[in-house]
This record gives C-alpha cells, structure tokens and sequence, in this order.
C-alpha cells in the first residue's frame, strides 16, 4: 500500500528479518545497526493504519504477502517429500522475557503429547525449547522432530513453514509469520490477551487462514488444548481418507 504511493521504499528491520523481507518488491531493507540511506520522511510502522485510516472493515488481508526464498524452500520440500503423514509444525512458548508471557506460553509436557497421534508428523519449531522440555522432546520419540537447529533466522523458518501442512502456535512471532504466508495455522489464546485477537470470534481479520482455539476462561487450558486435539484428529484422518 506505501508502494503503490509512489517513492523508494525504506524498511529497517531487525537483522534475524531482513532475509525474509528483502523478498519483497520494491522495497530496500536496511537490517537494524547498518547505516541508512538519505530519506525524507520516517513513519514507524505500527503508524501505518492511522496513516490509511484503517477500521476493522477494512484491514488489508491480502495473503500471502510474505514469500519464503525459493532456494530455502525447495530444500525444505525435498527434504520432507517421503513423509505422507500430516506435517504439523509446534510452537508451545515465547520469548521468556516477554512481559505478558505467563498468560500465553505453555510447557511442552501439556501441549505435545496431546498432538501426537497416528497419522501426524510432528515438528518442532521451538528456536530456543526450556530445559524441562527436553525431556518430553525425547520422550515422543520419531513422533516429534526438532527442527531448531536448522534455524537460522525468519528466512529459515519462514521456508520450514511454507513446507508443512499446518503450524499449531501460541501468540509468537511464528504464528504471526505462517499467517502472513498464508499457511493453515491454529493458535491457542489466552482469554484476554490483546487487543489485536478482538472476542468472541475464532477467526482473524489479519490472516484469514488462521485459527483461533480460545481459552474459555482465565487460566484454563485443558478445554482448547483438548478441542485443538480433537480437530487435529479430525484434519488427519481426512488427509489419510
């Protein structure tokens, strides 16, 4: 939408994004901490939609608008090509350090075990798993496989997604990047998180492929957990019919 403005296009990003973001037309992406080209005008991008005068009705939704490397990508498609069970990529837990991250971070223990099922293939993509869950990683077995260390950055991941039939994520950058590539992708929701989830409603108006399983109240995280099982049964035993 700034493109289409007219003008050379600036966008600063944190380093671990700039790979990812350079993919995208028209635009010069400067990772944070490297010197800037002359500009004329600076807007923050969260300024954008009081600039376009944004209501609920109308946010842009027009997905995908991010778009993994093709190299990275095919890489990922062959690598997972033999697997014919339903490849569900897991996030169970943010940054640490995040100030609201008791409310939507879960332990690998409550979340995995319930997701391992015949049918799927699991894969982590938790880029930094706590201590305590590497017991459970170990404990699932080939029913998990931990793709952190293959990593690097957004670009990575981005291409791991893209590869995969469905991402199950807490609030994190991850489910915010799969929704932005327009990949299936089921998020588990704190009952009052922010503002952006809106109430009372299972969809997004950001990402139209996403899908919300929302605590029913505070603190409670066997009901979605146990509805989010039970729709990935259900995904997986149409994906094999």
């Amino acid at each position: 939408m700034v493109t289409a403005k007219g003008g050379r296009i600036i966008l600063q990003v944190q380093p671990a994004l700039a790979a990812l973001l350079r993919q995208l037309p028209d635009v010069t992406v400067i990772p944070r901490g490297e010197p800037l080209p002359p500009f004329d005008l600076q807007l923050p991008l969260m300024s954008l939609p009081r600039v376009f005068g944004t209501t609920l009705d109308t946010i842009p939704a027009d997905i995908p608008y991010l778009h993994p490397v093709p190299a990275k990508l095919a890489r990922w498609r062959a690598a997972l090509a033999d697997v014919t069970a339903l490849k569900v990529g897991v996030v169970w837990a943010g940054n640490a350090r995040h100030k609201g991250d008791r409310q939507r971070s879960l332990s690998a223990a409550s979340v995995l075990p319930r997701l391992a099922m015949p049918g799927v293939q699991l894969y982590s993509l938790q880029k930094e798993p706590r201590s305590e869950d590497d017991e459970v990683l170990a404990s699932l077995g080939n029913d998990i496989i931990d793709l952190a260390p293959a990593l690097g950055d957004f670009g990575d991941t981005a291409a791991a997604v893209a590869a995969l039939d469905l991402v199950i994520a807490v609030d994190t950058s991850v489910a915010h990047l799969a929704g932005a590539l327009g990949r299936p992708v089921w998020m588990l929701t704190p009952y009052a998180l922010d503002w952006r989830w809106l109430r009372d409603r299972e969809d997004s108006p950001w990402y139209p492929t996403m899908r919300l399983f929302r605590q029913r109240a505070p603190r409670e995280w066997d009901d979605p957990l146990l509805r989010i099982s039970a729709a990935l049964a259900v995904l997986a035993a149409n994906a094999e019919g």
